[in-house]
């Protein structure tokens, strides 16, 4: 059975990680914090001291962390994925990171005679723990293929988007498309609170609309119950959408209703709510409306 490597065990690294445990794989890991690492190594899992000891032992290398500098910073240097890398082996990075980011980390692990693949997800912290995720896929095409059976262990679609940074662009216009949509959704909501509709029955009535998205059908409880409990906070949308503006400007293109958003979510979060969830706009809206 080839070795996999796991790195990043943060909100979303540590269930996807335990998914793929659950489907009988073995995995080593590293975290930059070992504490946070400590659930799944009682289940189970080897400890690494370094990125560079996962690239030497692993044949797949799974990392999913916070954000782009910590993802160059875990494949360059004497400890990086990179160092420890022999010819033929595969990274695979579910993080949501810029193309130009991303193009740079292929650029080292492409020196090294091994195939990087871009696999962002979506889908938050419940569908990671029940392997319901959905994974974009972008780089070698045959380096896709080996690597199939493993994203099937983990996610219930997996959709091949192209040999280069494709999968990183999807991944910024679904995030772009989440926000937005929760914007409008907090507008309506207090429109509909404020002319006197109740709240519950509002958000049923939308959530069975078959012209609303399902973003708010799979959050209808949480809605309905008016919590805001993290599963993808302000601040990491926020990070979400500098990066499409970022990608934006790259391209040439307009983006004024997401340009808007990133205001509210600016908003939200000098509010106090960066760590709850972006639905907690809704929260933000009505206290601009006096709610």
């Amino acid at each position: 059975m080839a070795k996999i490597g796991w790195i990043g065990l943060g909100n979303m690294g540590a269930p996807i990680c335990k998914s793929m445990m659950k489907a009988g794989q073995d995995i080593i890991v590293w975290n930059r914090t070992k504490a946070k690492a400590q659930p799944i190594l009682n289940d189970g899992a080897e400890w690494a001291d370094s990125p560079k000891e996962i690239a030497e032992k692993c044949d797949f290398i799974f990392t999913i962390i916070s954000d782009g500098q910590v993802l160059q910073s875990v494949n360059y240097g004497d400890n990086g994925i990179a160092s420890g890398l022999s010819s033929g082996k595969i990274v695979i990075d579910m993080t949501t990171v810029s193309p130009e980011q991303s193009s740079k980390v292929n650029e080292i692990i492409e020196m090294k005679g091994c195939k990087f693949l871009r696999a962002p997800v979506t889908g938050d912290t419940e569908l990671a723990s029940k392997a319901q995720l959905g994974i974009f896929i972008s780089g070698d095409i045959k380096s896709y293929e080996k690597t199939l059976h493993l994203l099937q262990k983990i996610s219930t679609s997996q959709y091949y988007l192209g040999p280069g940074e494709e999968a990183r662009i999807m991944k910024l216009i679904i995030n772009m498309l989440s926000g937005v949509s929760m914007q409008v959704l907090a507008e309506a909501m207090v429109l509909a609170k404020k002319s006197g509709l109740d709240w519950q029955k509002t958000i049923k009535a939308i959530s069975v609309n078959p012209e609303v998205s399902a973003l708010i059908q799979c959050r209808f409880q949480q809605l309905a119950k008016k919590q805001y409990d993290s599963a993808y906070s302000v601040i990491m949308m926020e990070n979400d959408f500098d990066l499409a503006l970022a990608a934006a400007k790259q391209y040439g293109v307009s983006l004024p209703i997401t340009a808007i958003t990133r205001q509210f979510l600016t908003a939200a979060h000098a509010k106090g709510k960066g760590e709850k969830d972006f639905s907690s706009l809704i929260e933000l809206a009505e206290e601009l409306s006096g709610i």
